[in-house]
């Protein structure tokens, strides 16, 4: 997918950066926001007055979304952390595009990686998922020292309630600044480790009422702890009696969907996709769980929607499509979907998916593929067909 520069420049004290966002397709959005620049604002001027030597230090960057904080700090070497594949990509192309001899400075670990020695350093944008930030908080624990610096930034409007309190219990004692243009920095002191921490992974997992199928989720996957009403309205109207030999959970989450089909149609190749390496981590132990899996075809791939998935080969693309990226709400995730979905698709393939009814979904696959079927509806929920012709 293209993504076009917009001609704003990211302005900070390290220099001035052209950034794009994934998906960039709404001029009103930017790659970056004012708790961005509140904490590169704050890291410079400690930079400036030789209480940090930035250069000197091991950083730790964790959840920067489109690398307005990974891209000026490039240039001093550090890991960005996060379970991101969409961030990851956007931080490597903005570094490829603002300062492309600093992308070999920079290590990308995904959530299921393990941290590295200790940090100087870690600077955090807080996330919407609170189960997530509190994993990370916990597992970062082992790898700071008492002197190190820990500095969280957000928007005052998305500060949630329980995170100064969530920061105070997992890694040290928590204050809020003033704010500055809407936006607030989070201090952090580190508290003593006990010498036999370990690592957390929080995993979640419940039974399917009618079957029994055990379903696992970790951390940053939506509705961990239960079936969500719009999946479940899917579960009761998905695809059957057509002989589907590949098929795709497209934003596939804890796997239940994947489930479902792997089930129903044992001889087709399922692949599950998802942005988040949670996601598909949780769908791979939903799988395993729940299916007798030898001699199956079943792959899990971290990818950007379709992103590069090959054209013409596919029957059956199965959706429940995200309408938000972190805190923006949205249909630009989806829409992205629905066309790449009808270039992946072969001939005659079908797409399905289940969205909530005022998202008016069925516009947009009429004007894409033109013919859009509603196989059922309730108060809330709509699931649709549409075949690519």
């Amino acid at each position: 997918m293209k993504n076009h520069i917009k001609n704003k420049s990211f302005e900070t004290p390290f220099g001035d950066y052209t950034l794009v966002r994934i998906p960039d397709n709404d001029k009103n959005l930017f790659a970056w926001n004012a708790a961005d620049r509140y904490l590169l604002k704050h890291l410079f001027s400690l930079q400036q007055s030789g209480n940090v030597d930035l250069a000197g230090a091991r950083i730790l960057i964790l959840n920067d979304a489109f690398g307005a904080l990974s891209v000026p700090l490039a240039q001093f070497s550090c890991d960005s952390y996060g379970d991101s594949f969409v961030s990851h990509s956007a931080i490597k192309q903005n570094i490829l595009h603002c300062c492309p001899d600093a992308l070999d400075k920079v290590t990308f670990l995904k959530s299921s990686d393990q941290f590295n020695g200790y940090y100087d350093i870690v600077l955090f944008k807080e996330i919407k998922n609170q189960a997530f930030l509190q994993e990370e908080m916990e597992n970062i624990a082992q790898y700071i020292r008492a002197d190190s610096l820990i500095i969280g930034a957000i928007m005052a409007k998305n500060l949630q309630k329980n995170t100064i309190k969530l920061l105070n219990n997992s890694i040290g004692e928590t204050q809020a600044s003033l704010a500055w243009k809407k936006a607030r920095l989070l201090f952090v002191k580190p508290a003593p480790v006990a010498e036999n921490h370990k690592k957390q992974t929080q995993i979640t997992q419940y039974q399917l009422e009618q079957s029994g199928e055990r379903i696992y989720s970790l951390a940053n996957v939506f509705s961990r702890n239960k079936l969500d009403i719009g999946t479940r309205f899917f579960m009761q109207h998905l695809p059957q009696g057509k002989d589907y030999k590949a098929i795709i959970d497209l934003g596939c989450g804890n796997g239940i969907l994947a489930l479902k089909m792997a089930q129903q149609y044992p001889q087709a190749k399922i692949t599950c996709i998802d942005e988040s390496y949670m996601a598909l981590n949780s769908a791979k132990m939903t799988l395993d769980e729940n299916l007798p899996l030898a001699g199956r075809d079943i792959i899990y791939r971290a990818a950007n929607a379709l992103t590069d998935y090959p054209a013409d080969s596919t029957d059956l693309i199965i959706c429940n499509p995200p309408f938000h990226q972190q805190y923006v709400v949205g249909d630009a995730i989806a829409w992205q979907m629905f066309k790449q979905a009808k270039k992946t698709l072969l001939k005659g393939g079908e797409l399905w998916i289940v969205g909530n009814r005022h998202l008016a979904y069925h516009l947009k696959l009429q004007k894409l593929f033109g013919n859009c079927q509603q196989i059922a509806a309730n108060k809330k929920f709509v699931v649709l067909k549409t075949i690519n012709n």
